[in-house]
């Protein structure tokens, strides 16, 4: 049996916030097309390499100097990133934008875009457009796309037409920006959570999804005259639709989604831009697609079978050409984007695995062979461009140093959840056949790819490292832990959303040893002296009989319970399998439950006060924790000069129906004085 002291001391309990799927910060594209993607996404993934290409040294294209590709990272994570891909010396940077300008892209990137000598990223969840310097890389400004009285706007996608930008956002408007003055000259309205824009016969075409109001969904395309900034018409063409461009002849493409819980509601829909009426409903499954000379290529996915397809479509001859593009085999988890280089015509696909991982781009040939990889460009990667001028920044004549320090946690130091709903995934850091030297290293390369890792149910922990100490300066914020966490906006009063709060200790390498092996001492949170607490809480987790029943477990309160199953992990072993006890105990204090179920809204759960991890979101300061809360295992306030560990680990014992187990979801620590 394995025995584990997770902390004397103890912090109020929080409810559970929804599964990590769900707040996993998926593609914003539609919000609940990648929850459910997410609730049924595989993990089940080949290998990952970190090797640039499969063991090509000589990646060429035609006419292309360097590809840019955006992954939007994960929802309320701030972890969009841009790389840069440069042909002539076959170099990846990952990190391009923040190497260069020294801050990240923001949270939640969404589309990005080539025009002139900028390029052009709009940023959802911080509502802003990022304009870059494509010679150099520089940031040249960045755009507030904000009401009158500040609000975010939430923008989606871009288009340009005569110097102009337009940007679509969720709020329902279309911003033109002069991309002289890069200022916002006016705004115009569309449809309800524009998804997509584009430009045909001076007339903007905006997709009007409805996403955010599901299953309300809008089913329009607005049409938007460019002379007059006035929307014109609006076309009637189904449920959800999605990505929107046009073709050579005239025409306009929209990806209707339907309802995205079931297959068989997709389908390709003509716009011809002389009348602005349907021409042709094409009843080919398609959420996502590009269109290159006479052909269009799509992408689908089915929510039975979980496989995805790419079919090429004849716009000339108004039929499917090729119903599986990819000709030698190679397989795609979860398609994430599709674009077709201008220069060589070849078609670049971006896998995105299970959402929380660094994802590949593959480049394939137009007869549908592989020709290259780029592996671990980012999380989520959702948009390519590609560029036949090549750049000079600053970072290419800097030699890189992979040691140098960072204001981030650098290492996974011990690693063991209790048993969950997501664990044996990569969310777990596990992948099938693990062993736990193998998990370790896994977890420490998920924290420095700020991707999420759970703790499972209640005593499941994580002891972080750094590569320097992180100073304690008094009465300031110290340190930061990313969660994903959140409110719900549509409840009012209490900052009620999903909280799954852990209970932070830390601790000083006082021996210099580089192990956590000296005293912890907890950081006392809003709740720590609440008589609800349960302290010396103890409970073990038994491995079931059939990898997937239920997780039986005790405790010392004579209580006894399991971890449930649910639907939508039916296919996950929920005890850790790279684990060869058969009992797993955890001991530490137990917060009081903080979830419940409220009519008409559904589980929630609501954050304590302050000083717990995935308590409240990231972009507030109770995301924040200071060293002066240190108390020892008395209770009696420490004073700690600076720590070089951080432990956390799940509080709460709490199961909220359908949404399974409470699990603290961690990202990554922040020193917040790296700067200074």
């Amino acid at each position: 049996m394995m025995s584990l002291n997770i902390g004397t001391y103890n912090q109020i309990p929080h409810t559970p916030s929804p599964s990590p799927l769900e707040r996993a910060g998926v593609r914003l594209l539609v919000f609940l097309f990648l929850l459910l993607i997410l609730l049924s996404a595989c993990d089940d993934m080949e290998d990952i390499t970190p090797a640039p290409n499969d063991g090509n040294e000589n990646i060429t294209e035609t006419g292309t100097a360097e590809l840019y590709i955006l992954s939007e990272g994960l929802f309320n994570l701030n972890n969009s990133s841009l790389a840069r891909y440069t042909f002539s010396n076959n170099k990846i940077v990952p990190d391009y934008f923040l190497k260069v300008n020294q801050r990240g892209l923001g949270d939640t990137a969404n589309d990005m875009a080539i025009y002139g000598s900028k390029l052009y990223i709009v940023v959802n969840v911080s509502s802003q457009v990022e304009v870059i310097d494509l010679p150099t890389g520089k940031s040249l400004k960045r755009i507030s796309i904000l009401t009158d009285n500040g609000s975010s706007r939430q923008p989606r996608a871009i288009a340009f037409d005569k110097n102009k930008a337009y940007v679509c956002s969720f709020d329902g408007t279309v911003a033109r920006i002069d991309t002289t003055s890069l200022t916002i000259e006016a705004y115009t309205t569309a449809g309800r959570n524009p998804d997509g824009i584009c430009v045909q016969n001076n007339k903007l075409y905006v997709s009007n999804s409805g996403g955010l109001d599901q299953p309300n969904y809008d089913n329009t395309v607005s049409v938007i005259d460019i002379p007059t900034f006035k929307e014109a018409k609006k076309i009637t063409i189904g449920n959800n639709p999605g990505k929107i461009l046009p073709d050579r002849y005239g025409n306009i493409y929209v990806a209707v989604r339907g309802t995205l819980s079931s297959d068989g509601q997709q389908y390709l829909v003509q716009i011809n831009s002389q009348t602005d009426e349907i021409s042709q409903t094409i009843h080919e499954p398609v959420m996502n697609f590009a269109i290159h000379n006479e052909f269009a290529y799509l992408y689908s996915y089915s929510y039975t079978t979980k496989q995805s397809a790419v079919k090429v479509y004849d716009l000339i001859n108004e039929s499917i050409i090729e119903e599986n593009f990819i000709k030698d085999g190679t397989q795609i988890s979860t398609p994430f984007s599709i674009k077709v280089n201008p220069y060589s015509g070849n078609i670049y696909i971006s896998d995105a695995y299970d959402y929380k991982v660094r994802g590949d781009v593959l480049c394939f040939s137009q007869q549908g062979h592989l020709q290259f990889r780029i592996n671990n460009i980012g999380i989520n990667p959702n948009t390519i461009v590609f560029s036949d001028k090549a750049s000079q920044s600053i970072i290419d004549d800097e030699p890189e140093d992979p040691n140098a320090p960072s204001a981030y946690a650098t290492r996974v130091l011990e690693y063991l959840p209790a048993p969950g709903q997501f664990i044996n995934t990569t969310t777990s850091a596990y992948r099938k056949g693990y062993t736990p030297e193998q998990v370790l290293a896994y977890a420490t390369q998920q924290i420095k790819d700020r991707s999420l890792l759970t703790l499972g149910g209640f005593g499941g922990y994580i002891i972080l490292g750094f590569d320097h100490t992180i100073p304690n300066i008094s009465g300031a914020y110290d340190f930061k832990i990313y969660g994903n966490a959140s409110y719900n906006s549509s409840l009012t009063g209490a900052k009620a959303g999903s909280a799954e709060p852990g209970i932070v200790l830390v601790s000083k390498d006082t021996n210099g040893n580089g192990l956590p092996d000296d005293e912890w001492y907890e950081l006392a949170g809003s709740e720590y002296h609440s008589n609800n607490i349960t302290r010396n809480y103890e409970i073990t987790y038994y491995r079931p009989a059939a990898p997937l029943s239920e997780i039986q477990w005790t405790d010392n309160q004579n209580a006894e319970g399991t971890i449930p199953r649910n639907s939508f992990h039916a296919d996950n072993e929920y005890y850790p399998a790279w684990i060869a006890d058969n009992q797993i105990t955890f001991k530490g204090s137990r917060l009081p439950d903080n979830a419940t179920n409220q009519d008409g809204v559904g589980w929630v759960q609501y954050p304590y006060a302050w000083g717990y991890a995935d308590n409240h979101p990231n972009n507030t300061e109770l995301a924040q924790f200071k060293i002066d809360w240190a108390v020892n295992s008395d209770g009696t306030p420490v004073s700690l000069d600076g720590i070089d560990f951080v432990k956390i680990y799940t509080a709460v014992n709490q199961i909220c129906g359908w949404l399974g187990e409470s699990s603290t979801e961690i990202s990554t620590i922040e020193d917040l004085h790296f700067n200074n």
